[in-house]
Parts: structure tokens; sequence; C-alpha cells
């Protein structure tokens, strides 16, 4: 009986209810207050990733045919956008044999800076939008599914000055 134990545990250990594997933290740099930007103008916002050691994400510049790269983009109001290119560190290149290519990754933190603008025909007042960061986690032995990350953002839109 005592050897039947471990049979009957196997599967109750295996459907647990342990969190799924999330190795990439994302945030904004210098909080989730609202950030103030006149029409027709861009402020810049940054979104940092950290990373857990032994872990990386793959580069908004990958090369398509194998893994996942980063996008980053707005969602949530149709007068909000990236305007320009988005900011990153340089990525660390390395061949990938699973891929059997040339691939590009962030490890640790990691810092992305977004011009978001509005148009000069754009009406003032409050709007909520959110950043949106799909990516696809690796280590040395596991892929992880591609996930998305959304942070809050408000932007209060002034008259140009």
């Amino acid at each position: 009986m005592k050897y039947l134990l471990p049979l009957f545990l196997v599967p109750l250990l295996a459907s647990s209810n342990a969190p799924p594997l999330k190795p990439v933290r994302w945030t904004l740099v210098h909080g989730t207050g609202p950030r103030t930007v006149a029409r027709g103008r861009a402020v810049e916002v940054t979104l940092q990733a950290d990373i857990d050691k032994g872990w990386y994400i793959y580069s908004l510049t990958q090369k398509p045919g194998g893994p996942i790269p980063l996008r980053i983009q707005l969602m949530g109001a149709s007068d909000v956008g990236v305007r320009g290119s988005i900011k990153a560190p340089k990525p660390v290149t390395k061949f990938d044999p699973n891929f059997g290519i040339e691939t590009e990754l962030h490890r640790g933190k990691a810092k992305f800076t977004l011009p978001v603008g509005v148009p000069a025909g754009a009406q003032t007042g409050k709007r909520d939008v959110q950043v949106a960061a799909r990516y696809q986690a690796c280590s040395e032995t596991l892929c992880l599914p591609p996930r998305t990350e959304k942070l809050g953002l408000t932007l209060r839109i002034t008259s140009a000055r």
C-alpha cells in the first residue's frame, strides 16, 4: 500500500493549480499616471521588460522564419498611435539550431520607447489606451507560447502650444 500512494499523488501534482510560467514582467517607466500631449505632437512612453535570468524574448527586428518577434502597439483610441520608430536596445544575435537561423534577443531589463502622438485635429480631453506587447519567451530548453500583455495608459490631450 505504501508504494501505491505515490502513484495517486502524481496525477494530483500534475493537475495542480500551479501558476503558469511568466518569466517576463512588463511595466511603464514613470508609472501609469496620465501623460500630457499637445494636439499635433507626440510624447515618449517607455515600456520595460524585466526578463528572468535564463530567459529571453525576441527583438522587434527578428527576421521571419523562426520565433515570434516582439510587437508593440497601442490599442483603444483611433486618434492615438505610435508616430515614428520605437527605440529599442540593440539585441544580442545568436544562432538558434532549433530554428536554423540567426535570432535576435533581449535578456535582463530591456526598455522600449514609443513616440505616442495625436493628430493636430484631435479633440482635447482624456484618452484611455492600452500599450500591448506581444512576445515569445524562451530559455535554452523551452519556448513558451506567444502571449500579449496589456498595460493601461491615460493621455491628457491639450491644445497645441
